[in-house]
């Protein structure tokens, strides 16, 4: 299907975890256009490029005519958020289109919102696997909204068994699924392109940019707490 009327195409790309995937969507529709994943994992660098052309290809979209490329900015695999960063950096190197890092847990948060919210939950939490026996892990607060607003509390490591003041929230990664003082949200526990778009439509509206020379990803295992753009709807 080719998309011959978008305003504002963004190419938004996901390698944070195990899997590779790329999405388009129109900043200015706020519409995701097309999302490609590949199920096998580990195969970014051999798919990466090949899934970008086939998705412009296929949706009839010129390279030259995208208005930013999106890429998740952590934390995640090192390898994988080393493959994506130069690679969208290969392609915004003189910001022409512009770069959007897109925090890869804010965008899990933002999606599970809407459900969080429908369940009765004022915040939620989203972690991986960092250093040995740790998860890294985001609080947020939630809007009382359908649409979910979402707001970074605070970062941090911390045990698997470490639920005192996360209790009662709900969780959108397996790490803590044995704490019983979460809502376990598993459809949220894969990092999606979809999920990349909608916060990545988000940063273009509020013109979010990163200088693509100055773009380095938040790896998990070299965690330090920094303030991260803010995402609502």
């Amino acid at each position: 299907m080719q998309h011959n009327h978008v305003s504002s195409p963004i190419l938004c790309i996901e390698t944070s975890g195990s899997l590779c995937g790329v999405a388009l969507a129109d900043a200015t529709s706020r519409v995701l256009l097309a999302e490609l994943s590949f199920f096998e994992p580990f195969l970014h660098d051999k798919l990466l490029a090949e899934a970008t052309r086939s998705l412009l290809a296929m949706t009839g979209i010129k390279f030259s005519s995208l208005a930013a490329v999106a890429v998740s900015a952590g934390p995640g695999s090192f390898t994988g958020l080393r493959i994506g960063a130069a690679f969208a950096k290969a392609l915004a190197f003189d910001n022409t289109p512009q770069l959007l890092a897109v925090p890869t847990l804010q965008s899990i948060a933002l999606a599970a919102a809407p459900v969080a919210v429908a369940l009765g939950k004022k915040r939620v939490c989203v972690g991986i696997p960092s250093h040995k026996h740790l998860i890294y892990a985001q609080n947020f607060s939630l809007d009382a909204t359908p649409q979910g607003t979402i707001e970074l509390l605070d970062e941090t490591l911390i045990t698997p068994d470490a639920n005192t003041f996360y209790a009662g929230a709900a969780f959108a990664q397996p790490a803590f699924a044995a704490n019983l003082g979460f809502t376990s949200l598993s459809e949220f526990c894969r990092i999606t392109p979809s999920m990349i778009a909608e916060s990545a439509m988000m940063l273009f509206q509020k013109q979010a940019f990163t200088p693509a020379e100055d773009f380095v990803p938040l790896y998990a295992q070299e965690f330090v707490p920094k303030s991260l753009p803010k995402l609502d709807s």
